[in-house]
């Protein structure tokens, strides 16, 4: 086998044509042969460079802004049902949830108990629907 790397050139060796997957960077004949993508590195202002990382960050995009605009939805409906709270207190109509655009159904889980009573659970706060009278009451839950 050639040697790649030679102490009286101080160059690497190419010939095999290796790229990074993400910039297409060439990759030395001498790096590792499971090497895809071009070593993390960092420059003067403490910036780094990681062909790895951005790529696979490139490949989770879809999936990370989903679950983004998810995390945004479920802040926006706490600020609101805060807003509840502070306006009309913790027992509720589904009229004022309809006004402060609380939809019960966007929660992040629910249960339901024999006796009809629905619970929705939202960030740090659940909402206990009475069916028969459309009262709700809303507490804190962790």
């Amino acid at each position: 086998m050639k040697k790649i790397f030679t102490e009286k050139t101080g160059q690497f060796s190419y010939q095999l044509k290796r790229a990074c997957k993400f910039c297409s960077a060439p990759i030395p004949d001498d790096a590792h042969a499971t090497t895809e993508y071009c070593p993390k590195t960092w420059d003067e202002n403490g910036k780094v460079r990681d062909c790895k990382s951005d790529y696979h960050r490139e490949n989770d995009k879809p999936e990370r802004e989903i679950q983004a605009a998810y995390n945004g939805r479920n802040k926006a409906i706490k600020t609101r049902i805060e807003f509840l709270l502070i306006k009309h207190g913790d027992q509720v109509t589904t009229e004022m949830l309809d006004t402060y655009d609380i939809d019960l159904t966007e929660c992040l889980r629910y249960k339901v108990d024999p006796s009809s009573m629905l619970t929705s659970y939202f960030l740090n706060y659940k909402i206990v629907s009475n069916p028969f009278n459309n009262i709700h009451k809303i507490s804190f839950h962790d």
